[in-house]
C-alpha cells in the first residue's frame, strides 16, 4: 500500500468508527427501549475492531515513514 492509500483508509476506518459510536449511544440512550445486553457487546467488539484496523494502519504508515526518510 502507498501512504497515501494508507491514509484514506484510516480515514476511511474513522470515519466508521465515528459513525459507529454515534449510532451505538442513539440505540443505547435514546431509543426508550430496552436493548439486549449482545447489542452492547456487537457495538463494543465492532468498536475495538475498527480501533485495531486503524491501529495497525497507523504502525503501516509509521513504517513507510521511517523507511522513505533513510
Amino acid at each position: 500500500m502507498e501512504k497515501r492509500e494508507i491514509e484514506i483508509a484510516i480515514q476511511r476506518l474513522k470515519d466508521q468508527l465515528d459513525e459507529t459510536m454515534e449510532e451505538r449511544y442513539f440505540v443505547l440512550t435514546q431509543s426508550g427501549h430496552h436493548i439486549p445486553g449482545h447489542t452492547v457487546k456487537e457495538y463494543d467488539a465492532a468498536i475495538e475492531k475498527l480501533e485495531r484496523k486503524i491501529n495497525h494502519l497507523r504502525q503501516l504508515l509509521v513504517a513507510k515513514e521511517e523507511k522513505a526518510g533513510q
